[in-house]
């Protein structure tokens, strides 16, 4: 299973990372700081899933997965984000994010998301 994580906070690169790490240690992750050089990897790269940020420089998360799906890449998408006020988890789903994960973020709650993708993966 090969990861692409878009985030743009070095410090949050660092925890999401490990916390990945530490749930599936088989998994492989690249990291990348917005959402152009993320959909650069996507393009010339195998990914099974992608984890991003909303709000990036360069290219925030929604356009990513816009231009994703123009392209007619089908790899899941979810959404990692500091935005967690009433409506936004609908806003996000609807626009086409199969899942969402809050910041700061739980172990648990990762878990949770993750695991439809990544149970073969410990």
């Amino acid at each position: 299973m090969h990861i692409l994580i878009a985030e743009d906070e070095e410090y949050n690169q660092m925890v999401i990372q490990a916390m990945i790490e530490m749930l599936y240690p088989q998994v492989r992750i690249e990291m990348v700081s917005d959402g152009r050089e993320a959909f650069e990897k996507l393009q010339g790269g195998s990914f099974d899933l992608v984890l991003t940020d909303i709000d990036m420089p360069v290219m925030n998360g929604y356009d990513l997965l816009t231009e994703v799906r123009k392209k007619g890449l089908n790899i899941p998408m979810i959404c990692v984000t500091a935005f967690a006020i009433s409506g936004d988890k609908e806003k996000l789903l609807l626009h086409g994010f199969e899942r969402y994960i809050s910041k700061p973020i739980d172990m648990e709650d990762l878990k949770s998301v993750l695991d439809p993708y990544l149970e073969g993966e410990l």
